[in-house]
């Protein structure tokens, strides 16, 4: 994916910001942080999701608007719960944040096509982000505006290869795990179904079964509630917490990368998202993996 990282270089420099943006507001919609930006001349909503390897154009915001691009390349994006071939659009014209561009994206299925594209890693590493999550708001930094290896309170790294926040927290006083912390996702904890076998969590606590719908495919899982989850500083109460069903394959470390990347981390073990990260203040230093969160007064 090493093109989709050079444009947003080019495209991204720090010059164009002066150190941070002003407070500007963000849509919480069913968990996914949107915020407003124009494509092809059309205003649309992106998502802002820091699991996602690739920036991605809905499928049926084209469909909607009747939008074609060239597509000359195809590559196979890994979701949670499968692989599919999928194209690679260019020279897609998009206002963000003030910033005329013409982006790269991987299309794929993002819903209804209110949600226009996805902005994911080749963006988002560019800068330090920070969420107001009770207040709804959110600011874009330039590196090095804040000092995160010094007052950061959250235990991080970047993945090896993807560069994707990793955070480790502490589950019911009995385990550690790393986890993908993922503004993408709209859940509280997405973990193996080993870890919580292992503590027999699913016999200690009622659990129910559902379906988790990913980018390629639907799953079945099953959900129960977590009496405490350490998250930095913090620990938090009866969090949700989702399994897959018995027999359910899932890939928690790649979702919406390129199936041919060949880079190997720290083992994930889950994924981090909303339900967590809703009562925080968070900001996120996505490339060199630091974080602080915090409550306000």
């Amino acid at each position: 994916m090493r093109y989709f990282i050079l444009i947003a270089c080019f495209i991204f420099s720090n010059a164009a910001f002066a150190q941070a943006t002003k407070w500007f507001p963000f849509e919480n919609t069913n968990g996914h942080i949107r915020i407003p930006v124009t494509v092809a001349g059309i205003d649309t909503f992106a998502i802002i999701d820091s699991g996602s390897q690739v920036n991605a154009i809905n499928l049926a915001f084209m469909e909607e608007h009747g939008l074609e691009y060239d597509s000359h390349q195809r590559i196979n994006i890994k979701g949670a719960h499968g692989v599919k071939e999928r194209k690679i659009y260019r020279e897609i014209p998009t206002t963000l944040v003030g910033l005329d561009l013409n982006m790269e994206m991987v299309g794929i299925d993002l819903g209804h096509h209110q949600n226009g594209i996805l902005l994911g890693a080749p963006v988002l590493n560019q800068f330090v982000l920070q969420f107001n999550y009770p207040e709804g708001k959110m600011r874009i930094a330039a590196p090095g505006t804040f000092n995160l290896r010094e007052v950061g309170n959250l235990e991080m790294r970047a993945q090896k290869g993807s560069g994707q926040p990793l955070v480790k927290v502490n589950l019911n006083n009995e385990i550690e795990r790393w986890l993908l912390l993922d503004t993408g996702n709209s859940g509280g904890i997405y973990m193996e179904r080993i870890v919580a076998t292992s503590y027999d969590w699913l016999k200690k606590y009622p659990s129910e079964m559902g379906l988790s719908r990913g980018v390629n495919e639907v799953a079945n899982v099953e959900y129960f509630q977590l009496p405490t989850l350490g998250f930095g500083p913090y620990t938090l109460e009866n969090i949700r917490v989702v399994v897959p069903a018995e027999g359910e394959a899932m890939d928690f470390g790649d979702r919406y990368s390129n199936v041919n990347s060949r880079t190997r981390g720290v083992k994930i073990s889950g994924i981090l998202g909303h339900d967590v990260l809703k009562h925080f203040i968070l900001t996120l230093d996505y490339n060199n993996g630091l974080g602080h969160v915090y409550v306000a007064p």
